[in-house]
């Protein structure tokens, strides 16, 4: 096995990026997704894929020098999988997230017999076929490619929709818990389903007995089902996207939940005009920002969306607010929320917090993998 070596003059041992201004030069001879070793001075560090066009110029899958092969990547995922089927007790999951299984760049999601695929770092997409090797290999109906174009971009690559292996015609079925739910993973947000948000729907289910629950930024309707299954009195979801309207709806009447209602609207201006209150509001925005660039305008909207979802709270309401973006980190968030119940008038405790599920492991040296943020919030 040969490869190349990279100098680097700076070195973080817990974490997998090395950026392009912590090399001692920048290798342009090597080509884009190559693995390559890792040197610090005189000793080997490491295994990475290597991109000079990439402001992350090297991702760091081993602490030794070893090849990106078909067997490395076999026993890599064999140990995610292995993980997740300890951890997590349905038929669907994220089966692969990226750094913090050691397969930087690549996002896999279980979806009943299928997988859902996202490649973003150019060093996976260099070896892609050794990933879909490994993946046939348990046999599933369809793997689909459905990488972040955002993502995709930043790593110099061309945004991806295609069918790997196999194929589908319809919505597939998962399972989480006792519930069932309709996916879309072709025209779907993300790649179709939210499965880090699981505790969070187990935790909104835990609390609804007998509310009146809104959900906003509804999509397939999870928590909203969640709800109902937890003995909600009402439950009323909102998305401003006709096709989740029609996803939602369809779920919901999977698992028999009458008590819902789901209805498109812009979640500001639904806010806006209707004047109810409720039990419980549960607000699961999508990320305002992608970078720090945009940080000041992801603010001013998770500010405005959250004082909006105050007002409507009835008496010792319930707001179960989440922000996914890494950008916006804890403690910001919580000086938003802080400023959301001043603005609208509100005493706020916390009640709770709630992190991102099991199959979405935190790196401990890598604080970009700890990215969702979910707190419980009652009014005093």
């Amino acid at each position: 096995m040969h490869m190349e070596k990279v100098y680097i003059r700076k070195h973080r041992p817990q974490h997998p990026w090395i950026f392009s201004n912590e090399l001692t030069e920048v290798r342009k001879d090597i080509a884009p997704g190559s693995a390559i070793e890792v040197y610090k001075g005189k000793r080997s560090i490491g295994s990475g894929f290597y991109n000079a066009h990439s402001l992350i110029a090297i991702r760091k899958y081993a602490r030794s020098a070893v090849g990106f092969d078909r067997a490395f990547v076999n026993n890599v995922v064999a140990r995610a999988i292995e993980y997740r089927t300890k951890h997590i007790k349905h038929n669907s999951f994220r089966a692969v997230f990226s750094e913090s299984d050691g397969l930087p760049g690549l996002i896999v999601d279980r979806y009943a017999d299928g997988f859902v695929v996202q490649v973003h770092s150019f060093g996976i997409e260099r070896h892609k076929q050794h990933v879909l090797d490994v993946l046939i290999e348990q046999r599933p109906r369809f793997i689909f490619e459905k990488s972040d174009a955002y993502l995709q971009k930043l790593e110099g690559l061309h945004n991806e929709h295609a069918f790997l292996y196999g194929g589908l015609d319809a919505l597939v079925i998962i399972q989480q818990d006792d519930l069932q739910f309709a996916v879309d993973i072709l025209q779907g947000q993300k790649t179709g389903f939210f499965f880090d948000l699981r505790d969070a729907r187990s935790y909104v289910r835990s609390i609804s007995k007998g509310k009146s629950v809104l959900d906003l930024f509804c999509y397939t309707g999870s928590f909203s089902i969640y709800a109902a299954r937890g003995g909600a009195r009402s439950v009323r979801g909102i998305d401003s996207s006709e096709g989740a309207v029609r996803l939602a709806e369809k779920n919901a009447r999977l698992n028999q939940c009458v008590q819902i209602s789901f209805e498109r609207a812009d979640v500001f201006e639904f806010l806006s005009v209707h004047k109810n209150t409720y039990d419980i509001i549960i607000l699961d925005p999508p990320s305002f920002t992608r970078s720090r660039k945009k940080l000041q305008d992801a603010r001013r909207g998770y500010l405005d969306i959250n004082m909006r979802s105050m007002q409507r709270l009835a008496p010792g309401g319930i707001l179960v607010t989440t922000c996914c973006s890494y950008h916006v980190s804890e403690e910001i968030f919580v000086t938003i929320l802080q400023r959301a119940a001043h603005d609208a008038g509100q005493d706020m405790r916390v009640i709770g917090r709630v992190g991102q599920s099991a199959d979405h492991p935190v790196l401990l040296g890598m604080p970009e993998s700890r990215y969702l943020k979910c707190y419980i919030l009652q009014c005093v």
